[in-house]
């Protein structure tokens, strides 16, 4: 229980990341961020090359607000009708499926030409090799059709590819030769090829498509932006990306024209409806005059009639002007029944002709209708972009549902008003009738002849005059909208690939690739990674850092006194002294957690260093499972530490002499099958006890203490216990572990050695040829590779 404390209250105080060091540890990695850099700039530099070129058209549209849309703009305050709204619209029909099939149509794009290169594409539009008439049946579209000319008669064609037929996706694939001007005809194409060209590259690699041109309209609407210039401008901007230039200028341009042209259609709508509706009423009125002047003419000849006294005129006059009137009020009054039935019917609402032509002068009740119908008509071109629940679609059912019902009072009051007019103009006719029913016969059938002639030719008169009226408003309509600046090849922008950007983003990502890899390994990686680091984590002294060893050999100590690495074990010495006791032989035992972590190499490493300080050293290698000491200085491992601990051998014939002036060693021995038993066994504190006196310093080479109880066994009857801890492999984990042995003090006077530590500008700089010692160049590549044969 109480070691689970202690590893709670160890992460209690556990800090957080040093950033500084970090940063050092990245930037001690600069070589692979400028190799990473700069392949990221290769790679940027190529797909921009290698990539389809996109270029961005534009062209403008001035959009004139109709009069007639605001003509009852004071009567309808109260509903909020804007001008923006308007505008709106006319975006919203530029949007529109409908407008856009039909540029697509009119441009005829039923086929689209390509030429295969080995990086991308080539879109061959108005430079076709080849031209192509479909007929009537079967035409696969978006599957790939390969076109290879064998002679001035004959070409190949190839197909290879997934297209869809009759509902299902099939497998197309054939190769077959066909004729020029003659039709090639299979289960899936029917066309002619012609050829376009006196000489076509027959290296080059052609092939066209059909096209849907429904999916290609979607795609060109996809890629279509329309905007609005400020809030209150009539400005439209339309712009449209394309690979092809030359296709999206044109195809922005026949939108523009068609556009233009269904706007004047739907203004001549109702000029066109007032002339139907005049034609066919006058289809009827123009036989009535010609029979009524006939039998008025004949009448008089017979009679020898050529005037009628004062008072058979006045009556007459009287007659014929209420016979006009009562006409009149009929007329407006079947034109309110008949607009009042089609109110609620949009397809109806379009053939209503303007009141004024009825003869009806309101202008309340004028406005209102052509008010109406424009906003029927918005909301037709506005269904062919927008769903139902759309706002805009919403407010325009709003503005549609209140002048829908504002109109049908009005109209309901009018034709109350026009059904009492029409009674009292009947009855009135009804007492005329009477005064020339008591005149003579003749004058009688003179006043009716010559009434209903008059009535007749002022109709005739009255819708001629409409008619003329409305074919020149007809022929005045110009389009609301007009091109104020069309798409041009000269004003196209290149938009993608942008090389400088390009290169930046693969500059950034090269960057960050690196610096990806190495976050996550700072992430998941639980080694020690810095001095720094170390001592955040223990109370234990670090009594030094031993550096990274670039030399083949395992004693830099003696064969580069000079090097960083000699200075670092120099270091080291020093201050080992602060924490031995003050005694004429000092015992100090090496150890380390796991295999791997560089414990032999530095206890030799110091041991000689210390030799080399003129002191009496004596190594002992107590590594009896995987002994090393002897390898380093090439000694017999016939006897030793192992050969004494079974009484075969007495500890003077177990020391042997090294190359180094002072130090002495004793091997492990053969492996026993007990060490640990031995080392128990009382004889090694006999043998150190033996020593002492004779030697100034023993070194203990011990085997990892997690991995056995060797070391725990050796270390008690050390002066001091170092243990070795290396850079980038050790786990932090083991510090903890290190910790808890110091602190349950199973090991006493327990310090810390951290091995292979690495420079990273961090921490300081070793120096090459001057300074305070020489540290070797770095041997070449060929020479690693020479020392590497010659060691095998």
């Amino acid at each position: 229980m109480k070691y689970v404390d202690e590893v709670v209250d160890y992460f209690d105080k556990k800090d957080g990341p040093d950033v500084k060091d970090f940063l050092y540890r990245i930037l001690s990695k600069w070589k692979i961020f400028v190799i990473c850099g700069v392949m990221g700039i290769c790679i940027a530099y190529l797909v921009s090359k290698y990539s389809t070129p996109v270029y961005m058209m534009r062209s403008s549209l001035l959009v004139h607000v109709d009069p007639d849309e605001t003509s009852g703009k004071q009567m309808f305050e109260g509903y909020q009708l804007r001008d923006k709204a308007n505008i709106q619209n006319h975006v919203e029909i530029l949007k529109s499926f409908t407008i856009n099939r039909k540029a697509m149509e009119n441009l005829g794009w039923t086929q689209s030409w390509y030429k295969k290169t080995w990086f991308i594409d080539k879109g061959l539009y108005r430079n076709e090799p080849f031209e192509v008439i479909q007929h009537e049946g079967t035409n696969l579209t978006d599957i790939p059709v390969f076109i290879e000319q064998v002679d001035g008669h004959t070409y190949k064609i190839r197909v290879d590819g997934e297209a869809e037929y009759k509902g299902d996706e099939v497998k197309v694939k054939f190769e077959k030769e066909g004729f020029f001007n003659q039709a090639f005809k299979n289960k899936f194409f029917h066309f002619t090829i012609k050829p376009k060209k006196k000489k076509v590259d027959q290296d080059a690699n052609h092939y066209f498509v059909f096209n849907d041109l429904d999916k290609l309209t979607l795609k060109y609407m996809e890629s279509m932006v329309i905007t609005v210039a400020e809030k209150k401008a009539e400005l439209i901007h339309l712009r449209i990306d394309d690979s092809e230039p030359a296709r999206g200028v044109d195809f922005l341009n026949e939108l523009n024209w068609v556009y233009l042209q269904f706007r004047l259609i739907e203004k001549n709508k109702k000029s066109e409806n007032t002339v139907r509706f005049i034609d066919s009423r006058l289809e009827g009125i123009v036989d009535s005059l010609q029979l009524a002047g006939q039998s008025f003419t004949n009448f008089r000849s017979r009679n020898r009639i050529v005037d009628l006294g004062q008072e058979a005129g006045v009556v007459v006059a009287k007659m014929e002007e209420l016979e006009t009137q009562l006409s009149q009020a009929q007329i407006s009054l079947e034109y309110y029944k008949n607009l009042l039935r089609n109110l609620g019917d949009a397809n109806q609402m379009k053939q209503v002709v303007a009141p004024t032509t009825a003869g009806v002068s309101d202008p309340s009740l004028t406005a209102l209708v052509t008010k109406l119908t424009d906003l029927y008509g918005k909301r037709e071109a506005l269904s062919y972009s927008v769903q139902p629940k759309n706002p805009s679609m919403v407010i325009l059912n709003n503005e549609i549902d209140m002048i829908r019902q504002s109109l049908d009072e009005n109209l309901k009051s009018l034709v109350a008003n026009s059904q009492i007019e029409v009674a009292s103009l009947s009855e009135r006719m009804s007492k005329v009738r009477d005064q020339l029913a008591r005149m003579p016969k003749n004058e009688q059938k003179f006043n009716n002849m010559k009434r209903n002639f008059d009535l007749n030719n002022e109709l005739y008169t009255f819708l001629l005059k409409k008619r003329a009226e409305a074919a020149i408003a007809k022929a005045s309509n110009v389009s609301d909208a007009q091109i104020i600046d069309p798409a041009r090849l000269a004003t196209i922008i290149k938009i993608k690939p942008k090389l400088a950007i390009n290169l930046l983003i693969g500059m950034f990502l090269g960057l960050g690739f690196p610096f990806l890899i190495i976050i996550m390994q700072e992430f998941f990686n639980d080694n020690i990674q810095s001095r720094e680091e170390l001592v955040k984590k223990t109370h234990l002294p670090l009594l030094g850092t031993i550096a990274h060893n670039r030399y083949p050999n395992n004693l830099p100590v003696f064969h580069q006194p000079r090097s960083a690495i000699s200075e670092s074990f120099r270091s080291l010495r020093t201050n080992l002294n602060y924490v031995l006791p003050d005694q004429p032989t000092k015992i100090i035992g090496v150890h380390s957690t796991i295999p791997s972590e560089g414990k032999s190499f530095a206890t030799v490493n110091l041991a000689s260093i210390v030799a080399m300080n003129n002191k009496k050293v004596l190594l002992i290698g107590a590594d009896m499972r995987k002994p090393k000491v002897e390898k380093m200085f090439d000694l017999e491992n016939k006897v030793g530490l192992s050969t004494y601990l079974i009484r075969y051998n007495k500890w003077q014939e177990v020391v042997q002499n090294t190359h180094i002036k002072n130090l002495y060693c004793v091997t492990s021995g053969p492996v026993p099958p007990n060490p640990a038993e031995l080392l128990e066994n009382g004889r090694l504190e006999m043998f150190l006890n033996a020593v002492k006196g004779k030697f100034d310093y023993v070194f203990i080479d011990n085997a990892p203490i997690s991995m056995v109880t060797d070391g725990f066994i050796t270390g008690k009857l050390a002066d001091a216990n170092l243990f070795v801890l290396r850079q980038g492999f050790s786990h932090k984990e083991q510090i903890n572990f290190v910790n808890q042995i110091a602190e349950r003090g199973t090991l006493d006077n327990v310090s810390l050695i951290l091995n292979d530590v690495t420079s990273n500008g961090a921490y300081g700089n070793y120096t090459n040829g001057e300074g305070y010692y020489y540290e070797e160049p770095s041997p070449g590549i060929v020479r690693k590779l020479w020392e590497k044969v010659s060691n095998n």
